[in-house]
């Protein structure tokens, strides 16, 4: 998947196929690391969706590492976006 392409699903709940064969309903966010300057993507699992929403209106700047794990555009191989 492409950077262009990741960018689409950020925030969006989706079903995520994984370039190891795991296939997980969450969803992409992407946040920015200051020290590297750089964008860095996690995947939150539904288990884990409202629990992150509710932690970032609490501004929880780190929910996104408590909660989900790193991926990069080359580890999701498809997405499914769900309405």
């Amino acid at each position: 998947m492409s950077i262009r392409e990741m960018q689409n699903l950020i925030s969006q709940t989706g079903k995520f196929t994984f370039i190891d064969g795991n296939t997980d309903e969450g969803m992409i966010v992407s946040r920015y690391n200051i020290p590297e300057a750089r964008i860095e993507y996690y995947f939150i699992p539904a288990k884990n969706v409202v629990a992150y929403q509710s932690a970032r209106s609490h501004h929880e700047m780190d929910a996104h590492i408590k909660l989900g794990m790193p991926v990069n555009e080359t580890t999701i191989l498809m997405a499914h976006m769900i309405n």
